[in-house]
């Protein structure tokens, strides 16, 4: 018996001792990507730009920070130290060839486990974007909770920009799109998102844009989140704005936060902020004689955020009334615009063949053959209700009539 237990123990040490770092990977011997930029302009020939990490300058910019938040001195940490992340670029005829060919600049092999941002290029995006990405869904480094973004421009401008407030620029893209979302006129997707509605047979993808712009007065570029790119399977074919954006993350019950600016009801010139806290959505397919229509109705909760007017009392009874209904107008118009472009184009983008597939799986199979031409004509009503729940800490401004 204690033999046999000596066999156990003298087993389980021996497995744990030969398997326990098998995969272990050394820093000093990777390239570690933080942020990859695809660019497809010539047939055949596949441009990757890399934005790579220098451990060691990271390690001493966090050191440079630490030291001068203990010594109580001001301005910011690691002023004198270099990037943090150096930028290469290869070509190949698919994208591992070009990821592979990297390895003669890098010096060392690529490490993709920690990326955090894909950005392919407009142009790429038009002639498709599933054979840029197949290679990372099937290695098992990549992330698939990787940022997507379509730049409105060449994808290795955005990888090669620079940032003032993040030393790592794939982290400020990053925060950059954790922050915009709570306007809810910037959609947040990462590539298991786009995987995932690129196997549907019904719904097509949407993918923020990003580009870079000149700041006034400054020859410095900074980055923007600016539209939708909307795509046909995997096909940029046009772009939304912000506020059929809007009307899209409505659809979907994304929409977690933002502003919605009404006019006075009783200042039409003055206009007033009105902020969106919550809201929800409920989209249903109904079959009657045969035709298909869909009902959506959305109820959103919010508080009087700011008014221009200085004379008039917003928070009455019946100026909230108001304010409401003029809301509700504006929620139902961004809606609007957004089904009409996509119905126009064929993109059904709100995932209402998915609803219909649910609820009415015969019919389905006979309107998913042509599905597109079945979306353009689709009949979709809308209905809103729109609450004023808090006017925060002032009752009325200082003009204002208060009987």
């Amino acid at each position: 018996m204690k033999c046999r237990l000596l066999f156990c123990t003298l087993s389980i040490l021996a497995m744990v001792a030969v398997s326990g770092c098998w995969n272990r990977k050394e820093l000093d011997t990777l390239s570690i990507v933080e942020a990859i930029g695809i660019d497809n302009e010539k047939r055949g020939s596949i441009t990757l730009t890399f934005q790579i990490l220098k451990p060691g300058e990271v390690k001493a910019a966090a050191g440079d920070q630490e030291g001068t938040h203990t010594s109580g001195g001001g301005g910011g940490g690691g002023g004198g130290r270099g990037k943090v992340t150096f930028i290469i670029t290869s070509k190949g005829r698919t994208v591992f060839e070009a990821a592979r060919n990297a390895t003669f600049e890098a010096e060392r092999k690529l490490f993709f486990a920690h990326n955090k941002v894909i950005v392919i290029g407009e142009a790429t995006a038009k002639s498709g974007i599933v054979p840029l990405i197949e290679f990372m869904n099937r290695d098992h480094e990549f992330r698939e909770g990787s940022r997507i973004f379509i730049a409105k421009g060449k994808a290795s401008d955005i990888i090669k920009s620079t940032h003032e407030q993040e030393k790592v620029p794939a982290d400020a893209i990053e925060n950059l799109a954790r922050i915009s979302i709570s306007t809810s006129q910037i959609p947040e997707i990462n590539l298991h998102d786009f995987l995932k509605t690129i196997d549907s047979k019904s719904s097509d993808p949407y993918i923020p844009g990003i580009l870079e712009v000149k700041q006034d007065g400054n020859s410095k570029q900074r980055l923007r989140l600016e539209n939708t790119a909307i795509l046909r399977k995997d096909k940029l074919i046009g772009w939304f704005d912000k506020k059929e954006t809007r009307g899209l993350l409505w659809i979907l019950g994304d929409v977690k936060g933002g502003i919605i600016v009404v006019k006075s009801p009783k200042e039409e010139p003055r206009d007033v902020s009105l902020e969106i806290t919550r809201a929800s959505v409920k989209v249903k397919p109904e079959m009657m004689n045969g035709r298909l229509k869909i009902n959506v109705k959305i109820k959103e909760e919010g508080n009087l955020g700011e008014q221009m007017s200085e004379t008039v009392n917003l928070t009455k009874p019946d100026m909230f009334k108001r304010l409401e209904a003029e809301k509700s107008a504006v929620i139902k118009d961004e809606i609007g615009s957004a089904l009409a472009k996509a119905q126009k184009w064929g993109v059904d983008i709100f995932k209402f063949g998915e609803a219909v597939h649910r609820k009415y799986p015969a019919e389905w199979r006979k309107l998913s053959a042509n599905w597109p031409e079945e979306f353009r004509k689709l009949e979709v009503n809308v209905q809103v209700d729109a609450k004023l729940r808090r006017f925060g800490q002032r009752t009325y401004p200082d003009k204002a009539e208060n009987d």
